[in-house]
Order: structure tokens, then sequence, then C-alpha cells
């Protein structure tokens, strides 16, 4: 009733189509009680809430019309007809045998029972036709639902699948993204001056401590802040959130929210949190807190 009524959900249709599909017993289940909801609703035995839904499920399916059509005139075929017949007295007729009397053999009757045997006569073969043509139908609208069931079954798969390779494609875009500058090749900035109270530096990615463009900062007793500029070689995340971690990977200090210029992110980190000794910066792409890249210098004094 719910299904026909289209009041259930998209996955409780798809999970009774592909039952009915698969399950032959199932589908003729179905069937049955498509045909018995189809007589209901032509005979008015539906509330008015449920007749409206069912013609809007109707609407939609050539399929469906076409037999409550036929529904229909078998209803009007099968249902009876009051005759209000006035009893007159008249005198006992002859015994005549049944044959006689549906082809008007009696004497004084052959007409009227010669007419009425040829109308039951042609009401039996229209009916059997009516029967012939319903049962036809009946299968051919059985063979055109399980066809469209399979179609819409391989139309849903269709669309996961395309879905599913839409989402491997923009991860592996994402993933192997090149940057849309050549990334510069690693500089050594000079030692800053001791009294300065903010140095700068700038590092590359991927350059270490033990490599010849390893990056040392000297922090004098004047220092109060130092300014990291980074230089990235993923510019596509909205914000970015930078860390600073000491040898013992202990993080120091961690600023988010930062948003680069051009392909450089700048970051000011206090000098107190950065006593001698060997760092690593992390940067981590937002909203996924994605690993970007690492960064490593030394600080002395």
């Amino acid at each position: 009733m719910r299904y026909f009524l289209g009041t259930l959900s998209d996955e409780e249709k798809a999970r009774l189509e592909e039952s009915y599909f698969v399950d032959d017993a199932e589908f003729e289940e179905f069937e049955i009680e498509e045909e018995e909801l189809i007589d209901r609703y032509v005979r008015g035995e539906l509330s008015k809430e449920e007749s409206d839904q069912l013609e809007k499920t109707f609407a939609r399916s050539p399929r469906l019309i076409q037999r409550v059509q036929i529904a229909r005139v078998l209803a009007n075929r099968l249902a009876p007809e009051k005759v209000v017949t006035v009893e007159t007295p008249q005198p006992r007729p002859a015994r005549v045998s049944w044959w006689q009397s549906l082809f008007g053999v009696s004497t004084g009757s052959r007409a009227p029972a010669m007419a009425l045997g040829f109308s039951a006569l042609l009401l039996l073969l229209g009916g059997a036709t009516l029967l012939a043509a319903y049962l036809s139908l009946r299968e051919q609208s059985r063979q055109l639902t399980a066809q469209q069931a399979e179609l819409e079954h391989r139309q849903r798969l269709l669309d996961q699948q395309a879905a599913d390779l839409k989402a491997q494609t923009d991860e592996l875009a994402r993933r192997f993204q090149l940057p849309s500058e050549t990334p510069a090749p690693p500089q050594v900035t000079p030692t800053p001056q001791a009294s300065a109270p903010v140095v700068f530096l700038t590092l590359s990615a991927g350059v270490t401590r033990s490599g010849d463009g390893s990056q040392s900062l000297r922090l004098g007793p004047e220092t109060s802040e130092v300014q990291l500029t980074l230089n990235l070689r993923d510019t596509s995340y909205p914000s970015y959130r930078v860390t600073v971690n000491n040898a013992d990977r202990g993080e120091v200090f961690s600023r988010d929210g930062l948003h680069p210029q051009a392909t450089r992110l700048k970051v000011r980190v206090p000098a107190k949190h950065l006593p001698p000794g060997d760092y690593y910066v992390s940067v981590y792409g937002g909203p996924a807190n994605e690993s970007v890249a690492d960064y490593a210098f030394r600080v002395t004094k």
C-alpha cells in the first residue's frame, strides 16, 4: 500500500523493488496486491486521501492507467442489474426442456426466447474475450514491470559507480596537484644581528639541519620575536595551521587560521619559546588538518 501511495523512502523503495525483481514468488505476490488495490480503488473502498495519492501514482504510469480502465470495465460488466418486474397471474405453462426454453421451440415464445438465448451467448463470448485480453495485458504488465525494475536497478548502480569514480579522481587530483609556480631553490638566510628585536628566517620544505642548505638562527638578549617565512608547495587549502616542535617532537608553539601570501606563509614565534637547539616546523592544511610540509632549523645564542 505504501509503495503504490508513494510514501516509501528511496531506500525502502529500492529494497522492495530488488526483492520482487529477483524472487518470482515475491513478484507474483506483488502483482496480486497491485490488482486488489486497483479493484478497491475502482469500487470506491479507499479513503479520499488514499484515492488522491493513488491517482498521483496512476498519472505517472500509463501501465497502471490502462489496468484501472480494464478493472472499471470488468466492474461494470459484473455489476448486477436491478430489474423491477410485476408479477401477473398466468396460466401454468406446459413443461418443456431447457433447450426448448432457451431457443424458443415452445409454442408462442419462439422469437423472444431466441433473442434471449443469443444475448446470453454473446454475453458469455464477450466476457471470455475480455478475460483473455485482461490476462494477456496482465502478463505484458508483469514483463514491463520487471524490465523497468531492472533498468532502475542498473541506473542506480551506474550512478553509484560514477560518484565513486569522481570522488577517487578528485582525491587523486588533490594529492598529486602540482604547484602553480616552480618552487624557489633553498635559500640560506644570513644570521640576523643579535641585537635586533625581531629576526627573520625563510625556510623551504625538506631542508634539514644535516644538509648543506640547513638554516641556523642566532638570537640575542634583545630578540623578542622570530618571523618564519615558509615557502609552500601546495597553496590549495583555504587556511593553514603551523606547529613548532623541539628535537624531541614536543610542541612549543602553534598558530592556526593562517592564510598564505602568494606561495609563502608567515608566522611570528615569541623568542622565549625558542631556546638553543634543533626545531621542526609542521604545516597542516584545513579544514581536514592534512599534513602539507615539514621544515627544520637550529637556534643558537
